[in-house]
């Protein structure tokens, strides 16, 4: 069993009790943190001098649809209804297995190689059992921890048959992998069940794939939004009267819920997952200082590259400064005002925000409340002896780092993708040296690949009348 010592390294732990350790020393044995202190000496391990880096716990991203990377870019000026009627409602479904596995696996890849250590695919493209499959192999290929969240297809209505939301969660389908390859939750790739939910289907579809899910043991995930248009009047509020509710579900965007209903999931135990990047096209804040009012753990993700930047640390970045800007737009507001506990200035103006958070909870937005929004908190998301090695190093002597007087707001305000020396995932290491360790043939072979569909996908799309690419 391979065992690595990092030595001397300035430690981020994201565990409060723990903190920053400087000058300090990490042992992986396997897949396992097995020590953490100062002065380690172990005759057998590999020694990796880290007295110029910032070792921190992988990134997670709990939501991301992995599976559309070969459209990255593309959508970046679109209106939001263009994404659901091009690339969900028409594109989707020319998706061949290989195309879906090729694009799953340079996502990935690409995650390890921005230092992200976890994701949860959110794949809504499972057109047939070989959608699923490649895209479960992709994730195993690409080596990161991950969640396979098996969604539904959501293509535009055709002649005759039955809209999207009509349709419940194919049970045959949970039942061959359940009892399949995710006969037990253990290894690096698990399932989860990414369900319609209440903004997207009627309350008798949600009896149907909450129940599945329950029967089969699984965590569940959907989109939601609130407002007028939900399929199921009275929302969470109405899963929660009908006992449908599981602690493991989490909901993503929830920008239009009002605060009760922030509370009454987070009082049942559920995430709520904001992706401002994506979310700031909404008049609306994202879930995280509603979250936090409500005594629950912000978590944070990237969503779709079709139309944001595809690494965490940017993604950690624009959440913080979006969430800040509608916290004090509300902070300074007149009517708010009034009932603000903001602290004013001689002229009577709020100074000071409500929710204020320093860059310690913004790094466990990206890494410990991920986890728990994914279930993996026992696992990832802080450095702490018995976990899992997801460990990245960030090269404190870079540019844009140095001098590095707080390796938290450092982390926080200015590492980006450039800065990732050295990724673990699991204790194999992923990248070394800021190149990942993945054979250059190999990458070439799907940039190849990914490109020959890319050109194929835009072509069907000028041809069903959207000129675009």
């Amino acid at each position: 069993m391979t065992r690595t010592l990092l030595k001397n390294a300035t430690i981020v732990t994201v565990d409060r009790k723990l903190g920053v350790l400087d000058h300090c020393d990490l042992l992986i044995d396997g897949e396992t943190i097995a020590e953490i202190g100062r002065g380690l000496v172990v005759d057998d391990a590999e020694v990796i001098d880290a007295s110029d880096m910032i070792v921190m716990p992988g990134l997670i991203n709990p939501h991301i649809h992995a599976w559309e990377t070969v459209l990255r870019g593309l959508g970046a000026d679109w209106k939001e209804s263009e994404y659901f009627d091009v690339v969900l409602g028409r594109l989707a479904e020319h998706f061949t297995p290989d195309d879906i596995h090729q694009s799953t696996l340079f996502g990935a890849l690409n995650q390890i190689d921005s230092g992200c250590t976890t994701m949860l695919e959110w794949c809504h493209n499972t057109a047939t059992p070989d959608h699923s499959d490649m895209v479960i192999a992709a994730l195993e290929e690409s080596g990161i921890r991950s969640i396979f969240g098996h969604g539904t297809p959501k293509p535009n209505q055709k002649e005759g048959e039955p809209h999207f939301s009509e349709r419940p969660f194919p049970a045959h389908e949970i039942k061959r992998l359940r009892e399949g390859r995710f006969a037990t939750n253990e290894g690096m790739v698990s399932l989860a069940m990414c369900i319609l939910g209440p903004d997207y289907a009627g309350i008798e579809v949600n009896r149907h794939d909450f129940a599945l899910a329950r029967e089969y043991d699984l965590m569940t995930s959907a989109h939601v939004w609130g407002g007028d248009a939900r399929k199921t009047p009275g929302g969470y509020q109405t899963i929660v009267d009908e006992g449908l509710m599981d602690p493991r579900h989490n909901a993503v965007h929830a920008n239009f819920f009002e605060q009760d209903e922030v509370q009454l999931l987070v009082d049942q135990g559920a995430s709520i997952t904001a992706t401002a990047t994506i979310e700031v096209g909404v008049p609306r804040a994202p879930m995280i200082s509603s979250v936090i009012r409500a005594g629950g753990k912000p978590s944070i993700a990237i969503d779709t590259e079709i139309e944001v930047s595809g690494n965490m640390f940017d993604i950690m970045k624009g959440s913080d400064e979006l969430q800040a800007a509608f916290d004090s737009m509300e902070a300074y507001d007149p009517a708010a005002r009034r009932e603000s506990k903001g602290r004013p200035d001689v002229d009577g103006i709020v100074t000071a925000q409500e929710i204020s958070c320093d860059s310690i909870d913004v790094l466990e937005w990206a890494t410990i409340n991920n986890a728990c929004a994914m279930g993996l908190e026992a696992q990832t998301g802080s450095l702490v002896v018995g976990k899992k090695a997801d460990i990245v190093l960030l090269r404190k002597n870079d540019l844009n780092l140095f001098p590095v007087t707080d390796p938290v707001q450092a982390i926080v305000v200015h590492a980006n993708q450039s800065n990732v020396d050295t990724v673990f995932v699991n204790g194999v290491m992923k990248k070394q040296h800021g190149r990942l360790l993945e054979d250059a043939g190999r990458l070439a072979a799907i940039r190849s690949n990914l490109a020959e569909a890319r050109h194929r996908l835009l072509g069907l799309a000028t041809e069903m009348g959207h000129s675009i690419g």
